[in-house]
């Protein structure tokens, strides 16, 4: 039970994050004229999640097995490595809207 109430806590706290960081992604990296485009094209990302994410799985997870699962591995740090370093080349890149 307490394993199972850990790991609630650990989805919630990340969930949280998420939710916070999307936003910011979202909202505050977009020009002011430009919000609605932005977060289309951000929502957008996860309707191509839940299209390509099953065949991708079942290809490299299923039919290739352990390599498969060392694939999705490798391609979850390189991207958790990159991620740190699109807001600052957006932020940097561009000028970041105030909202204080």
């Amino acid at each position: 039970m307490a394993i199972m109430m850990a790991g609630v806590a650990i989805h919630t706290v990340d969930s949280l994050w998420h939710a916070a960081g999307s936003l910011e992604l979202r909202f505050r990296l977009a020009p002011g004229h430009a919000q609605g485009q932005y977060s289309g094209v951000f929502g957008m990302g996860m309707g191509l999640c839940y299209t390509v994410a099953p065949s991708l799985l079942g290809l490299l997870c299923v039919t290739w097995g352990t390599p498969g699962w060392l694939v999705m591995g490798g391609v979850f740090v390189a991207a958790g490595l990159a991620m740190p370093c699109v807001p600052q080349w957006a932020g940097s890149s561009r000028e970041i809207a105030d909202t204080d």
